[in-house]
């Protein structure tokens, strides 16, 4: 059964009186609509029910599903990169990828046409607050990194000349852009990502957190195999990570 509790899906599999798996995720158009809806939540509670794990979805803010994480409210996190975490911090991940996030620059048809990390040097680049970008994005000096705290407002800017460029993966980008109608107006060069990070599920670094971080592989392992992972992803994730 589901019930939907104050912001979060509860997928009740394994029997009356289990205590649920809390998974925490950020909202990421198209991958995290919601609780219920998104390519990587389809994902979940397809895990969810052939593992027959009770699972309870929150999709939060990005820094409190980080914290949450950190702090061990949450047993588990997606989607997790490397860069979601502190130096140090110990988790478990899935031997499975999920997708691998390439980040590409986009930039005002007309202008010019800026298409690596090197294209950047001396440019105000619009990033968006939250999302996890590669450490050779954000540690570099030759560029001026200005934050946002949507997509739409990076673009915005963008269009109104107050950034040189926007960086963002390539699918959320192409969908905030045609979500305001200015595919028109923007170029990238597709093929030429700037960086490419593995995505993953964490768990806790616990025996309870090895136990789901193998199931999960397990599973993903499984849908792979068997189409259902390219079913509910409809091809807009790379199947085998950064692998592929």
């Amino acid at each position: 059964m589901r019930r939907h509790l104050f912001g979060l899906v509860l997928v009740a599999i394994a029997g009356v009186g289990q205590a649920a798996v809390d998974i925490g995720s950020f909202p990421i158009p198209v991958h995290v609509e919601n609780e219920r809806q998104g390519v990587f939540v389809e994902l979940t509670l397809e895990i969810a029910r052939r593992t027959r794990t009770d699972v309870a979805l929150h999709v939060v803010p990005p820094r409190r599903a980080l914290d949450n994480f950190a702090n061990q409210t949450f047993a588990g996190l997606f989607p997790a990169l490397d860069v979601s975490f502190e130096p140090g911090q110990k988790m478990l991940r899935t031997s499975e990828a999920i997708d691998c996030k390439e980040d590409f620059v986009f930039t005002v048809r007309g202008k010019p046409f800026l298409r690596t990390l090197a294209d950047l040097r001396g440019k105000r680049v619009g990033i968006t607050r939250g999302y996890p970008y590669a450490r050779e994005v954000t540690d570099r000096p030759d560029f001026t990194l200005e934050m946002a705290a949507s997509d739409q407002a990076n673009i915005e800017k963008l269009l109104a000349g107050r950034l040189d460029a926007f960086m963002l993966d390539e699918k959320t980008g192409l969908k905030a852009f045609d979500l305001l109608g200015a595919l028109p107006q923007m170029q990238y060069q597709a093929g030429m990502p700037v960086s490419r990070q593995e995505v993953y599920y964490a768990f806790q670094a616990t025996p309870e957190g090895r136990n789901l971080a193998d199931t999960f592989s397990a599973a993903l392992r499984e849908m792979k195999s068997d189409g259902r992972y390219q079913a509910i992803t409809r091809g807009i994730t790379f199947i085998y990570g950064c692998r592929s």
